[in-house]
């Protein structure tokens, strides 16, 4: 009787125990953490970068004179001094000759992953393409050879891979960035909370503060503010640099007077061939050719050749386009545009209320360009994009058909290089509301203003004409340029070698060091580009 007492008593202590939470010591399963949670630690973030070895994914990758990424910002880009900001900025403890194995698993064993015990298997995302698998499949292996961690790879077709993006459903994914101009805001102001590109959802004051500041300072103090911005998102480790970029193109011979920008942008407007007819590969299908809504360079591109902004690139230099000439303010900050005379594709005038109606549009709440913080350094622009601002408030006045009055918010030196870019350029609002969302795409509707127009338009296949209203018609050659989305690279390089197209832009990764020693045609010109991967860090 005694035992069946204490035995008694022992349960009942038991069971409040366990329903109070106080006295009894029960050993949980402990949960495992998922690779979504991993990466949000940075002393992971900055293990996955240090076991990465950028200098063998150069040399024994891509292959194609690409350097190692120490970076965010690729060389090539000054400071107010003419300084180069890469080699001035530093390397941020990347090794570009090799992986730092031992800090990367010292940094690992922090975070809780002792020689990648316990560690989820993450997934790397990337568009299909030859060059970014073998990429992703190295890496892959890096990691697993240095940190004992295992990683996925998947790719998907280049409209869904954005989509992703955009919307955080990813683990880390491959990305690349090409400057829009050669300042180190194009690449650091993608990053800021508000900009629609900031696929990393990484929110940092600091960061923020620091670019919008620059907009305002000049020479010394603007260059101070803007390597503390690269400093302090590559402090948080929000991508990985891997390496900066070259572009491997491939021009038949007979094909004379292309343009290829410092940014990375085919321009044909000068372009001739022996029967004034150009076959050229895009690689992917544009996700739209409305410049207020083109986020990527596939679209970019077209858009380089139908429409024209004040200012075009040639020669590597900035000239007037659109613009006959223009003035500006002793302060920088006002901005006066003389327009040319110029038609529109169906003959009617060019104005300046075009060019008020594009920028407006593309900063406008409503429309939510991905490209709309571009306009922020114009005087209400972020204000307007963000809600707390007016159109009319916006620094944009129409002084006549033919003036264009621009106030910034601050001094900003590459403005000019801003208006040759394609969401600054002009639009038609009569032809935009007959259809918001195709009008761009529609042969029937669409109105341009540059060298070329829209005949037809398929998936896989676009067709362009020469424009016989553009201002400056006598200096276009080609009649006609058809455009294909041929995808596979060997693909590409099979059809341009038997003479089926005249332009690509990009080549198998094994064939690089034959195409070097064997064919003219083939070269690689520098870009202003960094290929990275980011880490989603979406809550």
């Amino acid at each position: 009787m005694y035992k069946k007492k204490v035995h008694l008593i022992v349960a009942m202590v038991m069971v409040l125990a366990f329903s109070t939470g106080c006295s009894v010591n029960v050993e949980e399963p402990a949960k495992e953490a998922t690779a979504k949670e991993v990466i949000k630690d940075m002393k992971v973030r900055k293990a996955l970068s240090l076991a990465v070895d950028r200098n063998a994914i150069v040399e024994e990758v891509t292959k194609g004179g690409e350097m190692p990424a120490t970076g965010y910002i690729p060389p090539g880009v000054h400071d107010s001094k003419g300084n180069d900001f890469r080699e001035t900025s530093g390397d941020f403890g990347i090794d570009p000759t090799g992986a730092d194995a031992e800090e990367a698993k010292r940094l690992l064993a922090e975070a809780g992953f002792p020689d990648g015990e316990g560690f989820p298997t993450i997934e790397i995302l990337y568009n299909t393409n030859d060059q970014q698998k073998a990429v992703a499949e190295a890496i892959q292996e890096m990691w697993k050879q240095n940190l004992n961690i295992n990683a996925t790879i998947a790719n998907q077709e280049w409209g869904v891979f954005m989509e992703n993006r955009f919307q955080g459903n990813f683990e880390i994914s491959a990305g690349a960035w090409f400057g829009d101009y050669s300042d180190p805001m194009t690449f650091l102001d993608m990053y800021t909370s508000y900009s629609g590109n900031n696929v990393a959802f990484w929110t940092n004051e600091e960061f923020d503060k620091a670019l919008e500041d620059s907009k305002i300072l000049h020479g010394a103090e603007r260059d101070e503010k803007l390597y503390k911005a690269e400093e302090l998102m590559m402090g948080d480790s929000i991508v990985m640099p891997l390496f900066y970029f070259t572009s491997p193109l491939m021009v038949q011979k007979r094909v004379s007077d292309w343009e290829y920008t410092s940014i990375g942008q085919w321009y044909f407007g000068d372009a001739n061939t022996d029967d004034a007819r150009l076959v050229w590969n895009l690689s992917a299908e544009p996700d739209t050719i409305d410049p207020a809504f083109v986020s990527s360079k596939d679209g970019g591109h077209i858009v380089n050749n139908i429409f024209e902004g004040l200012m075009r690139e040639t020669d590597g230099e900035y000239v007037p386009a659109m613009a006959e000439s223009y003035e500006i303010s002793d302060d920088q900050m006002t901005y006066t545009f003389h327009l040319r005379d110029a038609a529109w594709s169906d003959g009617k005038p060019v104005t300046a209320h075009d060019f008020e109606y594009a920028w407006k549009r593309a900063m406008s709440p409503e429309v939510a360009s991905w490209y709309g913080y571009q306009m922020f350094y114009i005087k209400g622009a972020m204000e307007y994009y963000e809600g707390s601002g007016t159109a009319d408030e916006v620094g944009i006045e129409v002084i006549d058909d033919k003036t264009l009055k621009v106030e910034l918010a601050g001094p900003t030196p590459y403005f000019l290089e801003l208006t040759a870019f394609f969401t600054y350029m002009p639009v038609r609002e009569d032809i935009v509301e007959k259809d918001p969302q195709g009008w761009a795409q529609n042969p029937e509707l669409s109105v341009t203003n540059g060298p070329f127009v829209i005949s037809d338009y398929k998936f896989g296949n676009i067709m362009l004409r020469a424009n016989p209203e553009y201002w400056n018609k006598d200096s276009v050659k080609l009649e006609e340029i058809e455009v294909l989305m041929i995808v596979d690279e060997s693909t590409q390089l099979a059809a341009l070698e038997s003479g089926e197209i005249d332009v690509i832009e990009t080549v198998p990764n094994q064939e690089i060091p034959r195409l070097l020693l064997e064919d003219d045609r083939f070269q690689i010109r520098p870009a202003l580009g960094t290929y990275f991967y980011v880490f989603n860090l979406q809550e």
